[in-house]
């Protein structure tokens, strides 16, 4: 009831809070866990420090393992350096090597060594989880000389950040998310980054939301945040579970709609720290309130912002031949014989579909089916009470279409110049002779899109491209640009994912963060599914993603709820469940559908 009467409140009010000071801000989120799961604050680390008389590869290695040392002063890190070199270690600017194995460190001189090591990812400024190309061998020559008759390390001149193998770059980093909000209505938008454990990560989670929308999701979200607003205190105290944001007063300028979206954001962002259970907002250390006086919030649901879920459901419908049925995807049948349940069709359902349709997708509410001809030159639309109705025709080499949740349906394929488009259309409206239409897509270039999954909260697009011969695999997420009545008008520059995968065959959202997909890490690998947070890679031995059991001959990859719902289906028509890292058979058919799937 509080929730509800405090986001009625805010609206309420928001003429009266344009001459107000400003609001407060929330803090704990239960149900928002499962996005930046937080449970204990990390374990410190403390490094060791250089013993005398120790070796020129002892002092170089003592010093790279220095990096993990969770003290914000790096103190001991510090001490493995020449004077000269201190202000060189750029150990706080995220510039940041994570590597894989054992390092190798070799003599180029009397006093010069070069290290090296098989490179995972690159940690980019604003934490960014950047994978490396299997085989990537990262390289850095250090100097020496002694200093006080003991070895010390002269780092370049262009300076040096971390090196951390992957087991240090987990208890150095924790992957959390910030928020941003939908361009209309009030749904939160997560964004997946890395940031420095320690006693200050709160204040660098609040500096984090403070800044701009990122480039892959420019025009497709907006933030509460005025331009130039920043820490007026460079820290964010957590006292008797209160965080305590001091913003700058350029956070008075934000407008009433504007400053309850912004103590939403913070709200939301800080929650996933454990030992905050709250959250206030000041402007110069003057407290900032809502209305009715209250200077805290527990939750950004109080203020009616929220992530969107992803739906859990209990049947999908399978295509066999030219017919859809219902079935329950997590029935694994004990033989070959087994009788599986008989699933009546719900009100809306399609039951036929003839089999020179293919590649099919299943609206968000069910009641419609699209499917592409064999030749993929046509798209055609099923309802249960209507006659199929085919579009005209608007590209070739279409690929499987997928609809979001605010009802438009969308396609690929190759317009009448031969170059690649992405296409929309509203499969809701009332004109029968609308016509999907393509959207500004420029970073495309040459390269062909072969799949798309969206978001739940139909902000933001998982796509598949290639180069021109099919090649050249990449995923990337963007955010999608929409015109004030919805209609989507562009796709945002992608933040590349998955970058260690050379071969992508499909993908899907498993949860506002986490995305499964089908690929192979190196030509002539089996293919299989990876599960990866946007950000974090996919590779299991790495940043807590997971590597699943091979799936020979894997074409589509769904889920019914979550990474424990995921189901693929095969180029011989088999339909696997995930049973752990199995992949028990479960049905036979061409096609799984999901709502919005």
């Amino acid at each position: 009831m509080r929730a509800r009467g405090l986001a009625a409140l805010l609206l309420a009010a928001s003429t009266a809070l344009a001459a107000c000071g400003g609001l407060p801000s929330t803090g704990p989120v239960v149900e928002g866990r499962a996005l930046g799961e937080v449970l204990n604050e990390p374990v410190r680390v403390v490094a060791v420090g250089p013993f005398d008389g120790a070796s020129q590869e002892a002092v170089v290695r003592g010093f790279l393992r220095a990096g993990e040392d969770t003290d914000e002063t790096h103190a001991t890190g510090q001490a493995f350096l020449t004077p000269q070199s201190v202000d060189l270690w750029r150990w706080s600017s995220e510039d940041v090597v994570v590597y894989d194995g054992d390092l190798t460190v070799r003599r180029l001189g009397d006093d010069t060594v070069e290290v090296s090591a098989d490179a995972l990812a690159r940690l980019t400024p604003d934490g960014r989880y950047v994978e490396q190309p299997p085989g990537t061998r990262e390289k850095v020559t250090f100097g020496l000389t002694k200093v006080g008759g003991e070895w010390r390390v002269e780092l370049p001149k262009s300076g040096f950040g971390l090196w951390l193998d992957n087991d240090q770059f987990n208890r150095v980093y924790v992957n959390r998310v910030v928020h941003y909000v939908t361009r209309t209505g009030r749904d939160l938008v997560p964004d997946s980054r890395w940031f420095p454990i320690g006693s200050r990560l709160a204040t660098t989670l609040a500096r984090a939301q403070l800044s701009a929308v990122p480039s892959h999701l420019a025009g497709a979200v907006s933030t509460g945040v005025p331009a130039g607003t920043r820490l007026a205190v460079n820290a964010v105290p957590v006292t008797n579970g209160r965080a305590q944001v001091n913003l700058s007063s350029e956070a008075l300028s934000a407008d009433p709609a504007g400053r309850a979206a912004m103590w939403a954001q913070l709200s939301k962002t800080l929650s996933q720290i454990a030992s905050v259970s709250s959250v206030s907002l000041a402007v110069d250390s003057t407290q900032l309130e809502l209305p009715g006086g209250v200077t805290t919030v527990s939750s950004a649901a109080e203020l009616g912002y929220d992530v969107v879920p992803k739906t859990f459901l209990d049947t999908a419908q399978l295509r066999t031949g030219d017919a859809l049925r219902r079935f329950d995807p997590r029935y694994v049948p004990d033989t070959q014989d087994a009788k599986r349940p008989d699933l009546k069709p719900k009100d809306g359902d399609i039951a036929r579909i003839p089999d020179t349709w293919r590649s099919l997708a299943l609206s968000v509410d069910s009641k419609q089916v699209a499917a592409v001809s064999a030749n993929g030159r046509d798209l055609s639309i099923w309802r249960a009470t209507e006659q199929p109705r085919t579009v005209a025709s608007f590209a070739t080499s279409l690929i499987r279409p997928v609809y979001d949740a605010d009802g438009y349906l969308w396609i690929a394929g190759s317009d009448e110049q031969g170059d690649d488009r992405v296409f929309v259309l509203d499969s809701v409206s009332s004109d029968p002779d609308s016509a999907p239409k393509p959207i500004s897509t420029p970073w495309l270039g040459d390269r062909r899109v072969k799949a798309i999954a969206v978001a739940a909260d139909a902000t933001r697009v998982l796509i598949v491209t290639t180069d021109r011969s099919g090649g050249d695999e990449q995923l990337g997420l963007s955010g999608i640009v929409r015109a004030t009545n919805g209609e989507p008008q562009a796709l945002a520059q992608p933040l590349r994912q998955a970058q260690s995968l050379t071969r992508i065959q499909d993908v899907t959202w498993l949860d506002p963060v986490g995305y499964a997909v089908l690929g192979q890490e190196r030509k002539g690998d089996p293919m299989r599914a990876w599960l990866a947070t946007i950000g974090a890679g996919v590779d299991g031995t790495r940043t807590g993603a997971a590597r699943l059991g091979a799936v020979p001959g894997a074409v589509t990859i769904t889920t019914v709820g979550g990474p424990r719902g995921i189901i693929i289906v095969t180029s011989d028509n088999r339909v696997l469940a995930r049973a752990g890292s199995n992949w028990p058979l479960i049905e036979r058919g061409s096609d799984v559908l999901v709502p919005g799937g």
